[in-house]
């Protein structure tokens, strides 16, 4: 894939997961499904890759698009990580019981 250095911007292809950090301060997601849970110190957002943890301090929503699947988070970002989705029964009993 070439990107063009002229123009800061780029087409995304429609439903791809992309993830785009400045400088530890502002991220933006795509193809955001849902918030599981969100404070100043965590969010965990699932993704079309997966659960995505994220990590930091005063962590907060600046802009959320839910039929776009579109988030835009400030704050200082320490960690990020994957966790791959639940499945099986244990996704249905954390369903019933969740």
């Amino acid at each position: 894939m070439q990107f063009q250095t002229d123009s800061p911007t780029y087409a995304i292809p429609s439903g791809d997961h992309v993830v785009t950090m400045r400088n530890r301060k502002r991220m933006d997601l795509t193809s955001v499904k849902s918030i599981d849970r969100f404070d100043q110190e965590e969010f965990l957002v699932r993704t079309s890759q997966g659960l995505l943890q994220i990590r930091g301090e005063e962590l907060r929503i600046v802009h959320l698009d839910v039929d776009k699947g579109l988030l835009t988070l400030e704050g200082t970002v320490s960690t990020i990580q994957y966790d791959e989705e639940e499945s099986g029964s244990k996704g249905f009993l954390h369903k019933l019981f969740g």
